[in-house]
C-alpha cells in the first residue's frame, strides 16, 4: 500500500475532482495531508495551500481538522470524519457518512445518508436512500428523499419538502425555531412533555395523539395543537397518518428501533441464507476437484455444522429482537396507564387492541417472507384502529 504525506498550514482547501473507488476523510490535530492508497494511479497536485486530488482507486485521506472539502464526484461510498470546515459534495454514487463535520451541501446522493453530530448547517438537496440524522448543531435542509427520513437533535429547525415514504422526527424543538416537513407516507414524532411548540398538522391519514397535555382542535382541515408558549413551529403535511406520542413511550429506546424491529427476522433469515448458499458454492467447487469418498464425507460433515451455527446464531438473534420487543411492550403498557391516571380517560375496550399474540403472528409472518415490513406496519395499524 503507498503512502504520501504533505506539510500544510491548518486550513488547506482540499478539492477531490473525482475518486472512483470508496473515499475516506479523516480530520486530525496533525498539519499534514496523508494519502493511503492500493496502487499509484494517483494525482496530487499543490498550489500554495489549495491541494488537487484525482484517484482511481480506493483511497484514505488524512488532513487538519480545519481543512475544507470540495468533493465533486465520488463512485463508490464517502466517509468523513472530524474535518470541521466547510465541505461541498457534488455527487456520490453509493453511502455517504459524516461524523462531527462541519456546515455540509450535499447536492446528490444515490445510496443512503448517515450523518451525526453536525456542526453546522447541512443541506441535502436529493437523496434516492434512506436518511438517518442526529445532531445538527444548525439547519436541516433537505430537498428530496427517496425512502425514510429519521432525525432528532435537530438544533436550528428544519425544511423537509419532499420525502418519499415515512419520517420519524424526535426532539428537541427549539424555541424560535421552525420544523417544516412534507412526507408522502406517515409522521412520527416524539414529544417531551415539557416541549414549548406550536403544531399545524394537515394529514391524509388522519393525527393520532397519546399526549395527555396536548388538545387538538380541527379547523379547516387542519389539526392545531398547541404545547407550552408555542415558541417553536412545527408545520407537517403528509400523505399518511401523523402520530403524535410523549418520551415516555419508548424511553431508552433508539429513534427507529421499532421500526427496524419488524423487518429483523427477514433480514436474519436472508443473510443466513445467503452465507450458507456462498459456502456450498464453494464447497461444491472444491468437491470437483476432490475424488477421496472420505473427504467428500468430511466436506459434507463440515457443511452441516455450519449451517447449525448459523441456524442457531439466527435463533438467538431472532430471540434478542423478541425480547427487546416484549420491554418495549410492557414500557408502553406502564406509559399507557400513566397517560389514563393523568387524562382521567378510560382505555378502549380490550377487544379493540391489538393483542400479543396477534402482533407476534404479524412478526412471524414478516420472518417467514409472507409480507413485507411495509405490510405488517399497515396490518399493525389497521389492527390498532378497528
Amino acid at each position: 500500500m503507498a503512502e504520501k504525506t504533505i506539510e500544510t498550514s491548518a486550513t488547506p482547501h482540499i478539492t477531490v475532482t473525482e475518486c472512483v473507488g470508496d473515499l475516506v476523510v479523516h480530520g486530525t490535530g496533525k498539519q499534514q495531508i496523508a494519502l493511503r492508497l492500493q496502487e499509484n494511479d494517483t494525482v496530487l497536485e499543490q498550489e500554495g495551500e489549495t491541494f488537487t486530488l484525482t484517484t482511481r482507486e480506493d483511497c484514505t485521506l488524512t488532513c487538519p481538522s480545519g481543512s475544507t472539502l470540495t468533493i465533486h464526484a465520488v463512485r463508490g461510498d464517502l466517509k468523513i470524519k472530524g474535518v470541521q470546515g466547510a465541505v461541498a459534495v457534488s455527487a456520490v454514487y453509493g453511502d455517504v457518512v459524516l461524523r462531527n463535520v462541519g456546515p455540509t451541501v450535499l447536492e446528490q446522493t444515490y445510496g443512503d445518508l448517515s450523518a451525526r453530530q453536525m456542526m453546522g448547517d447541512l443541506q441535502v438537496q436529493s437523496l434516492a436512500g434512506d436518511a438517518r440524522i442526529r445532531g445538527v448543531a444548525g439547519v436541516l435542509s433537505v430537498g428530496q428523499v427517496g425512502s425514510d427520513l429519521k432525525i432528532e437533535e435537530i438544533q436550528g429547525g428544519l425544511e423537509a419538502e419532499q420525502v418519499g415514504s415515512d419520517i420519524w422526527l424526535g426532539p428537541p424543538f427549539s424555541p424560535g425555531a421552525t420544523y417544516r416537513l412534507n412526507a408522502g407516507s406517515d409522521l412520527k414524532l416524539r414529544i417531551p412533555t415539557d416541549a414549548n411548540l406550536s403544531m399545524t398538522l394537515r394529514a391524509g391519514g388522519g393525527v393520532r395523539s397519546r399526549i395527555p397535555e396536548l388538545i387538538l382542535e380541527e379547523v379547516e382541515g387542519e389539526t392545531l395543537g398547541v404545547l407550552g408558549a408555542g415558541e417553536a413551529i412545527l408545520e407537517a403535511q403528509v400523505g399518511g397518518r401523523i402520530t403524535l406520542q410523549s418520551l415516555e413511550w419508548e424511553e431508552g429506546l433508539p429513534l427507529d428501533f421499532m421500526a427496524d424491529l419488524e423487518g429483523l427476522g427477514a433480514q436474519i433469515e436472508a443473510r443466513v441464507a445467503e452465507v450458507v448458499s456462498e459456502m456450498e458454492t464453494r464447497l461444491a467447487e472444491n468437491l470437483g476437484r476432490v475424488d477421496s469418498e472420505a473427504i467428500r464425507r468430511q466436506v459434507d460433515r463440515t457443511t452441516e455444522k455450519a449451517r447449525w451455527k448459523a441456524e442457531r446464531a439466527a435463533e438467538k438473534a431472532r430471540q434478542k429482537a423478541e425480547h427487546a420487543a416484549e420491554r418495549a411492550r410492557l414500557r408502553a403498557e406502564r406509559a399507557e396507564r400513566r397517560w389514563q391516571r393523568a387524562s382521567g380517560r378510560r382505555s378502549r375496550p380490550k377487544q379493540e387492541l391489538t393483542t400479543d399474540e396477534e402482533r407476534l403472528q404479524v412478526l412471524h409472518l414478516v420472518e417467514e417472507g409472507k409480507i413485507t415490513p411495509e405490510q405488517a406496519a399497515d396490518l399493525l395499524a389497521a389492527l390498532d384502529g378497528r
